[in-house]
């Protein structure tokens, strides 16, 4: 009998035996291989990064310095002079913040008390400017870059202006407007830290003082600091 008659049985069965082999293992292997390719890309995927979140209520306290202008009209006739009462603010605050994606707006209430104060010589008289303090009621709106707040502000405001000389004063609480900007950072979950700008008008104040009329328009410029705490 020829060799390869003899040969090729054997091969046939040996090649039939091994497609049964693999046709079992198949259904086994393959479920293997996909739990493996979702365990190689749970741990090679990035996780999606935390975005800091602005929304909700706060409180904290100010602190800084304001540059009050007193432009006075006194006297008959009248004599000008620019009364510049120049301090110290420190205050506290509170408001809610509300946020869309990156967009966050809010209202926040303030008030600081100043110790600002400047006194002029008019017709040989001094003549003595101050304001006690102030309030503000405003909105806030802006841009959050994660931990990071740029935002501008503005609204109501109110506070004390007072004229003096040695024959009296004249002391009113006025209501007015206020605009401004800042900068908040995140220090943690909790707290962050913030700078911010305010000019503040009070309008004009008319009135007499020891027998002399007088007429002043306020205004005021606020550089502060202050540290907050969000509440849940």
């Amino acid at each position: 009998m020829p060799v390869h008659a003899t040969i090729w049985p054997v091969f046939g069965r040996f090649f039939a035996r091994a497609f049964m082999v693999c046709g079992a293992i198949w259904p086994l292997s393959a479920p293997q291989s996909a739990a493996a390719q979702s365990l190689d890309q749970s741990l090679f995927t990035p996780a999606a990064p935390v975005v800091y979140d602005w929304s909700g209520a706060y409180a904290g306290l100010s602190a800084g310095a304001t540059w009050e202008t007193f432009e006075t009209l006194i006297g008959t006739p009248s004599t000008r002079v620019n009364l510049d009462a120049d301090g110290f603010s420190g205050g506290v605050y509170g408001g809610m913040n509300f946020s869309s994606g990156p967009v966050v707006f809010g209202v926040e209430i303030d008030a600081s008390f100043t110790t600002g104060k400047d006194t002029a010589i008019v017709s040989g008289v001094p003549v003595t400017a101050q304001s006690d303090w102030f309030s503000t009621l405003r909105g806030r709106a802006g841009y959050a870059l994660d931990r990071y707040l740029i935002y501008g502000t503005g609204g109501l405001a109110a506070g004390n202006v007072s004229i003096g000389t040695p024959a009296g004063s004249a002391n009113e609480n006025r209501f007015g407007w206020t605009i401004g900007a800042g900068v908040e950072a995140a220090l943690n979950d909790r707290f962050t830290l913030r700078g911010e700008y305010l000019y503040t008008d009070l309008g004009s104040v008319d009135g007499t003082v020891g027998g002399s009329p007088f007429s002043a328009e306020f205004d005021s410029h606020t550089l502060r600091a202050g540290v907050t705490y969000r509440f849940d």
